[in-house]
């Protein structure tokens, strides 16, 4: 498979020395010097990713980075089943987790811009019987300051009821259920809930009249030519569907565990590929997906009744610095370059997919695997940094 790289300037052979001429030859060499640069740039992210594929971090990658709207490498790597030992392509389809998060943002934003919802609604315009949803906004939700408990962080129901397929309003009546409903009074703290985004899914189809999937195919797949993107359906046959593998180390796979994607709903259920996923960016962040207002809520750090900004409340990496969380997208910097965009892990899968709105580079990458040591984590991380001219940490 090919690297795709951005096309290197016209070569000239020979030059009269007028000025019109002298401009053009002085442009061709700033465009070769642009090339070259940009083809180092991907020669440098292709040796990583076939670095990573060999030391064991992923049977299979998808690799997607743009910069200014063009590519600077598109490519697969390894294997999308191990057992059949069918090669990764630009086609593969893989699911992608919370990276589902920003759609489903989205969704609200462009029903709040119709006039159908505002985020400032309560919870229990929609879901009246939910736990404590007089006391929930949509905003919190989006947020992850809404105190609601993850149900991924029950143990109890995910092993029990992981494999079911229920509607959506069964879903959430479940998780009103649980054991424990709330982590913390809403508005006074930061948890990432799955819970809330799952809940918003129901929201989107309540307003909409329509099932989630269509939602979002009508609005943003079909639109945008992602033709390799849906809500995920395991029963669905997908051409070029990658097999997910859950890795216990590096090299060291087994099939994923089971799960029905009715479960992750709005909050991961998404299948995509990384080249959709650039598409989705690129529409995203230039403007052709929400109006220009709603575009800066979505990207607006969060805050708690307090007023401070819910990053205090974010648990801190080990050696990162603590980032904020907007609707459905993270925030944060890498050695002084803004980024903004998510993770998604789910059974079998992991997935990254950030923005560097100050340098219009996109990088999007896709792993069949989730578990220590493996995945995109590590990979995506040294892939950003190429990308951005960095040094290698």
């Amino acid at each position: 498979m090919a690297i795709v790289v951005l096309p290197v300037g016209e070569r000239f052979v020979e030059v009269l020395l007028r000025p019109l001429f002298v401009t053009v030859l002085l442009t061709a060499f700033s465009l070769s010097a642009s090339a070259s640069g940009t083809s180092e740039i991907a020669a440098a992210i292709d040796k990583a990713a076939q670095a990573a594929i060999a030391a064991g971090e992923s049977p299979g990658l998808q690799v997607a980075v743009f910069k200014k709207g063009a590519p600077v490498l598109v490519k697969g790597y390894g294997v999308a089943s191990l057992e059949l030992k069918v090669p990764v392509d630009n086609d593969s389809v893989f699911r992608i987790g919370s990276v589902t998060k920003q759609f489903t943002a989205a969704a609200l934003l462009k029903l709040q811009e119709e006039g159908k919802l505002s985020i400032r609604d309560k919870l229990s315009k929609y879901y009246p019987q939910y736990p404590r949803a007089a006391d929930i906004t949509l905003a919190q939700m989006l947020h992850h300051t809404s105190g609601l408990h993850s149900y991924t962080d029950d143990a109890d129901l995910m092993e029990r009821e992981g494999t079911l397929n229920l509607t959506t309003d069964q879903w959430v009546q479940r998780f009103a259920k649980m054991p424990k409903t709330q982590d913390f009074e809403p508005g006074t703290s930061w948890h990432y809930s799955n819970t809330a985004y799952f809940v918003l899914g129901g929201v989107i189809e309540k307003v909409a009249g329509k099932p989630l999937a269509t939602v979002f195919e009508e609005r943003f797949f079909a639109p945008l030519g992602m033709r390799h993107t849906a809500l995920d359906d395991e029963k669905a046959i997908v051409p070029g569907r990658a097999a997910g593998y859950d890795g216990e180390g590096p090299g060291k796979f087994k099939n994923a565990s089971m799960l029905s994607m009715t479960i992750p709903g709005a909050a991961g259920s998404m299948r995509s590929s990384a080249t959709d996923l650039a598409k989705w960016n690129a529409a995203l962040f230039g403007g052709s997906v929400l109006e220009p207002a709603s575009l800066q809520a979505m990207i607006a750090p969060g805050r708690l009744n307090n007023g401070e900004l819910s990053g205090t409340a974010i648990p801190k990496g080990d050696g990162t610095e603590r980032g904020e969380y907007g609707y459905g997208l993270g925030i944060s910097k890498v050695d002084g370059h803004t980024r903004i965009g998510h993770g998604g892990g789910i059974p079998g899968f992991n997935s990254s997919l950030q923005e560097f709105p100050d340098e219009h580079i996109t990088v999007a990458i896709i792993a069949n695997s989730i578990g220590k040591d493996v995945g995109v984590a590590k990979i995506a991380r040294r892939i950003e940094r190429i990308a951005l001219g960095l040094p290698a940490q």
